[in-house]
C-alpha cells in the first residue's frame, strides 16, 4: 500500500538503453523504514544493481529523489538528492541541493526516479504533470550549464525545472557535479560523470501537482513560531546565515584554524596569516553581493547573487561563493583575491564541477609543482606558484574541458596522482579519492570521525557533533547525546554520540530538509515529519531509521568490496607529524582507533567493518541484505 500522507506515491524508471520507462508504487511500509529521499534509494539500488558494476557502465543506476516534507508547508525542505555508486571512490556516493528543481520534481508527480543503461544518442528527461519522455539533446550536448537551461526552457516551457551537467559531466570528470538553478551544485561523489556515461544531459520538470499531508495548517502554524522564536533568540548561526550567509564563517574558522591552509600543510600564523583572512571574508565579499537568494519555502536566505563590474575577473551575475568554496580556492592554495574566486566559482558552475574538490586538485597541483614534479612545460606555460590568482584560473579552465595538465588534474588529486606517480600521492589530500572538506580534523575529532565512518568519504554535511551539541542542546538530550564534550574527546561514549548524531543527520538529508534550516533553528523535524506523514514516530523511530540507513549504506561498500583501509586519511590531516606553529600546534589524533571504535558501537567487525547477521535482522534489512 502507497503513503497516504507526504508522498506522491510513485517512483519512475528509466532505462535508457531501450529508451522505456514504468512506474512502480512506492510502499508506505518502506517510506517509514526509510524516511524517504535517499533512505529508500539507497534500498532500490542495493536490490537491482549488479555487485562489482563499473560507475561509468551502463550497469550503474542514478537515482535522484525528493523527502516526505517537500512540498509540506514544512520550511527549509526543498532539496533533492542524487545517488548512484560514485566513480570517484568507487562506492556509495550521494550529492544534494537545493534551489527549485526539489520541489518542481515531486510537483511533477515523482518521489524518485531512476536511471539505467546509456543511450545512443544525447537525451534529456522532460516531465510535465506525471507525463514523462525523451527528447534529444544532440543540440545542447557541450553547451555550458547555463546556457543548457535557456536553450531547454525556450524550446519546451519558461516554467521548467532543470537539473544538468556542463562539459565536465559529459567528458567524465570524476569530479564533476550536477547543476540546477543556473549554479546551485550536487556536487560531491562525481555523479555528473554518472549523468554524462548515460548520455543524459539533464531532467527538466514542471508540475503543480502536491502530496495531501496529514495537518498542513498545523504544520504551517509549527513553522511561524519555529522561525518566530529563531528572530527573538538568535543562534550564531541563524544571524549569519541570514545576514550574508556561509561567507561569515571564513574569518572565525581561519581564526581557529579550522579552514585548511597551503594543502593542509599550513597554518594561520606564517603561510595564511590574520592581515588575509578579511580579504577572503565576510567584508570583501559583501561589496559584490546585488540580490539575497532564498530557496523556495525557506526564509532565512542564505545564497545571493553577485557582480564583479570589472577586470580580468568581471562576472556579470553569479552565485555567490560558499564558505567551502572561498577555502578550497583561497587559502588552500594561499590565495587572497576574492574577485578570482568569484570567478572561480562561476566557472565551476558553468561547467559543472565541485568546489571543493577542483580547489583541493589545485592545491595538490601546485605543492607539485613547488617541488618541481609538475613543471611550466606540463602546464602549458603556466606558473603554478601558491597564491597566483591567474594561474590558479587558467588551471582551472583546462580542467573544465579536459585539455593539457587539465586533462591529468580532471578527476581529482588521487587519479592525478596516479597517473603523475613519483611519490605524488603524498600530496593528495583525499579519503578514497574524495578530497576533503573545509574542516580540519586536527582542529576537532568530530570533522575527522564523519570524513571517516559515513559510508560516503570525507563528506562535511554529516553531522559535526561538537557544533551540534552547541547549537541544539534540547535537541541533543532527546537523541541521547551528551550536554557538553570536548573537542578532543576520545572515549567510547564520544564515539556512542557520534553514532547517533551521524543517524539523526540521514533522517535529516533522507526528509529532504535542509542541514542550514535544520540546525541553525530549534527546527522540530520529529513533529514536522509526524504531522506531514501521519507516522507518528518517537525519537527512537527516528534514530533508528537513521542507524538503518547509514548500515544499508555501509553493506553496500561492503558488497562492492570496501575495507576499512580504503578510509584513511593521508597523515598530514591527522597531525602526522603535527603543525610546529598556531592553534594546532603539536595536535595528532589516532584516527583509525576510533573509527574501530565506532564498528564496535554499531555492531559492526571492530577489525574488518563486516555486519553480522543478527545486527541485519535487528535493523529489519534481512529481506534486503543476504547473507
Amino acid at each position: 500500500m502507497k503513503p497516504k500522507y507526504g508522498f506522491m506515491g510513485k517512483m519512475l524508471f528509466v532505462d535508457l538503453t531501450t529508451e522505456k520507462m514504468h512506474e512502480e508504487e512506492l510502499s508506505n511500509d518502506v517510506a517509514r523504514l526509510f524516511i524517504g529521499g535517499v533512505g529508500i534509494g539507497g534500498k532500490v539500488i542495493y536490490e537491482r544493481i549488479k555487485p562489482r558494476s563499473d560507475p561509468l557502465s551502463p550497469e550503474n543506476i542514478l537515482g535522484f529523489a525528493t523527502g516526505p516534507l517537500t512540498l509540506s508547508g514544512a520550511f527549509c525542505a526543498s532539496r533533492f538528492t542524487v545517488f548512484s555508486k560514485s566513480p570517484l571512490t568507487g562506492y556509495w556516493g550521494t550529492a544534494s541541493c537545493g534551489g527549485t528543481f526539489g520541489n518542481m520534481l515531486k510537483a511533477s508527480g515523482y518521489d524518485l526516479i531512476f536511471f539505467r543503461g546509456r543511450a545512443k544518442r544525447p537525451v534529456y528527461l522532460l516531465i510535465q504533470d506525471g507525463k514523462a519522455e525523451l527528447r534529444d539533446a544532440s543540440h545542447i550536448w557541450g553547451k555550458d550549464t547555463l546556457e543548457t537551461e535557456k536553450i531547454i526552457r525556450e524550446e519546451v516551457d519558461k516554467k521548467l525545472s532543470i537539473a544538468c551537467i556542463g562539459p565536465a559531466g559529459e567528458k567524465l570528470s570524476k569530479i564533476s557535479a550536477v547543476i540546477n538553478d543556473v549554479g546551485r551544485a550536487a556536487a560531491r561523489s562525481g555523479l555528473g560523470a554518472v549523468m554524462g556515461s548515460k548520455n543524459l544531459k539533464a531532467i527538466a520538470c514542471y508540475g503543480d501537482l502536491k502530496p495531501e499531508v496529514l495537518n498542513k495548517d498545523k504544520i504551517i502554524e509549527l513553522m511561524r513560531e519555529t522561525f518566530e522564536k529563531a528572530k527573538a533568540n538568535p543562534s550564531h548561526m541563524f544571524k549569519d546565515l541570514i545576514e550574508v550567509g556561509t561567507c561569515a564563517a571564513v574569518v572565525p574558522h581561519l581564526a581557529t584554524h579550522d579552514t585548511p591552509i597551503k594543502n593542509w600543510a599550513g597554518t594561520n600564523v606564517k603561510d595564511f596569516p590574520e592581515e588575509k583572512w578579511e580579504r577572503v571574508g565576510r567584508k570583501s565579499l559583501e561589496k559584490y553581493i546585488v540580490e539575497k537568494y532564498f530557496c523556495p519555502g525557506c526564509p532565512i536566505g542564505c545564497g545571493g547573487w553577485v557582480r564583479v563590474p570589472g577586470g580580468k575577473y568581471a562576472v556579470e551575475r553569479a552565485h555567490k561563493p560558499e564558505y567551502e568554496t572561498i577555502a578550497a580556492f583561497g587559502p588552500l592554495c594561499l590565495n587572497d583575491n576574492i574577485e578570482s574566486i568569484i570567478y572561480a566559482n562561476d566557472l565551476c558552475n558553468k561547467y559543472g564541477l565541485d568546489t571543493i574538490s577542483a580547489g583541493a586538485t589545485i592545491a595538490f597541483a601546485m605543492e607539485c609543482y613547488e617541488k618541481g614534479i609538475i613543471t611550466k612545460e606540463d602546464t602549458g606555460g603556466i606558473e603554478l606558484e601558491w597564491g597566483n590568482s591567474d594561474a590558479i584560473i587558467e588551471v582551472l579552465k583546462k580542467m573544465c574541458v579536459r585539455e593539457g595538465i587539465g586533462d591529468i588534474l580532471a578527476d581529482g588529486p588521487r587519479w592525478a596522482a596516479r597517473r603523475i606517480g613519483r611519490g605524488t600521492e603524498q600530496y593528495s589530500m583525499d579519503v578514497c579519492g574524495e578530497p576533503i572538506p573545509m574542516h580540519d580534523p586536527r582542529y576537532a575529532v568530530g570533522w575527522g570521525m564523519i570524513y571517516l565512518i559515513d559510508a560516503e568519504a570525507a563528506k562535511h554535511t554529516r553531522g559535526f557533533l561538537e557544533g551540534f551539541i552547541l547549537l541544539k542542546p534540547w535537541l541533543a538530550e532527546k537523541i541521547g547525546l551528551p550536554k557538553k564534550i570536548d573537542r578532543y574527546d576520545v572515549s567510547e561514549d564520544r564515539i556512542r554520540a557520534q553514532a547517533l548524531m551521524s543517524a539523526w543527520f540521514k533522517c535529516v538529508i533522507a526528509a529532504g530538509l535542509c542541514i542550514f534550516g535544520h540546525d541553525s533553528m530549534d527546527y522540530p523535524l520529529l513533529e514536522v515529519l509526524n504531522l506531514a506523514t501521519g507516522w507518528n514516530m518517537d525519537v527512537s523511530d527516528l534514530v533508528e531509521a537513521g542507524i538503518r540507513m547509514n548500515t544499508l549504506f555501509h553493506a553496500f561498500n561492503l558488497r562492492e568490496g570496501w575495507k576499512p583501509s580504503d578510509y584513511t586519511f593521508p597523515p598530514r590531516v591527522t597531525g602526522n607529524p603535527p603543525l610546529s606553529e598556531g592553534v594546532l600546534k603539536g595536535v595528532t589524533i589516532d584516527y583509525e582507533k576510533l573509527k574501530r571504535s565506532y564498528y564496535r558501537v554499531m555492531g559492526w567487525d571492530p577489525e574488518t567493518g563486516k555486519i553480522p547477521m543478527e545486527k541485519i535482522r535487528e535493523l529489519k534489512l534481512d529481506e534486503i541484505i543476504k547473507p
